[in-house]
C-alpha cells in the first residue's frame, strides 16, 4: 500500500496549525501552503500536492510538484518525531528516486531525517546546498521611510521581461522562464521601471512565498533601488499579516547583511538538495 496519502485543499489549514507546533522552523511549510491556497493559478500550474505519511497530518506532510517534467519535492514534520516520515520516503513510489530530485526548504530537522534514509534508498547522487533561513516576524513594525525613488514607479514586470531576468538568475534550468512566467502572471512579480519605462531591479515572491531573485540592473546599483523593492514587498506582506522569509546560500555575504539591516533573524541552517537512486 503507497505510505504517502494525499491530503484534501480542505484540510490544508488544520495541517497549517500543525506545523506551528515546530515555529519558525516550518515557516517555509506553512506558507507553501498558504501561497498554494490562496494562488491557485500556481497550484495548477507546477501541479503542487499535498501528501501525509499514512494520511496522519502528524506525520507532517510532503509536497511533490512538477516543474518541466521534474519532480521538485518539499518535507515538514510537525514533530521532533521524523519516524513515519522517513519510512513514508523509503517505500512510496509518488517519488521516482531513479530520477533526480530537488528536495527543497530542508530545514536542519529534515537534514537529519534524509542523511538517516540515505543508505536505504541508497543515493547515488547526493548534492547539498547549505543556506541560512532569514525570518522577519509579522509582528514588526513595517517600514515607515518607504517612498519611491525619483523619477521611478512600482508595477509588475512584464512578460517580455522574463528573458533578461532568467538570464541573470544564477540557478536558472530548461524551465525557469516558464517559472518566472507563471510568477508573474500570477501577481508574484514586482518590477521598478524608470520614466520611461525601463525595468531597473526587480523582485519575486515564489510558491512557497519566499522573497526570491532580488536584482539590480548593473547601470543602476548604489542607488538604493533593491533596497527599496525589498522593503516594499515586505511591507506589503506584514500588512496582510504575513510572516517574511527568504533562503541565503552560505557565504553569500551582501544579501545576508541587506537581511540583516532590515531586521530579518537566522533562524536555521538548511539546505536544497538534489538526490537520485
Amino acid at each position: 500500500m503507497e505510505p504517502l496519502v494525499e491530503l484534501p485543499i480542505s484540510k490544508w489549514p488544520a495541517l497549517q496549525e500543525k506545523l506551528k507546533r515546530l515555529w519558525p522552523l516550518n515557516v517555509a511549510g506553512y506558507y507553501a501552503l498558504y501561497l498554494n491556497l490562496n494562488y491557485p493559478g500556481v497550484r495548477e500550474a507546477f501541479q503542487f500536492k499535498v501528501y501525509c505519511p499514512y494520511g496522519d497530518m502528524d506525520n507532517g506532510f510532503v509536497s511533490i510538484n512538477v516543474k518541466n517534467d521534474s519532480q521538485d519535492c518539499i518535507l515538514f514534520s510537525t514533530t521532533q518525531d521524523t519516524s513515519k516520515l522517513q519510512e513514508a520516503l523509503v517505500n512510496t513510489k509518488l517519488i521516482d528516486w531513479r530520477k533526480k530530485v530537488c528536495v527543497d526548504l530542508v530545514s536542519s530537522l529534515i537534514l537529519k531525517a534524509l542523511e538517516n534514509i540515505r543508505p536505504r534508498v541508497m543515493f547515488s547522487c547526493y548534492d547539498v546546498g547549505l543556506v541560512m533561513t532569514y525570518f522577519l516576524d509579522r509582528k514588526t513594525k513595517p517600514f515607515d521611510d518607504v517612498e519611491y525613488p525619483p523619477g521611478t514607479y512600482l508595477a509588475p514586470v512584464k512578460q517580455h521581461h522574463i528573458e533578461r531576468i532568467d538570464s541573470v538568475w544564477p540557478y536558472r534550468y530548461s524551465g525557469s522562464k516558464f517559472y518566472f512566467s507563471t510568477l508573474s502572471s500570477n501577481g508574484l512579480s514586482y518590477g521598478l521601471f524608470s520614466k520611461s519605462d525601463e525595468l531597473m531591479a526587480w523582485l519575486f515572491l515564489n510558491e512557497y512565498n519566499f522573497l526570491l531573485h532580488l536584482y539590480c540592473e548593473e547601470g543602476y546599483r548604489r542607488k538604493g533601488y533593491a533596497e527599496y523593492v525589498m522593503k516594499y514587498v515586505v511591507n506589503e506582506q506584514l500588512k496582510a499579516g504575513n510572516d517574511v522569509y527568504a533562503y541565503v546560500v552560505e557565504g553569500n555575504d551582501k544579501p545576508r547583511r541587506l537581511f540583516e539591516k532590515l531586521g530579518f533573524v537566522d533562524v536555521d541552517k538548511g539546505a536544497y538538495i538534489y538526490v537520485q537512486k
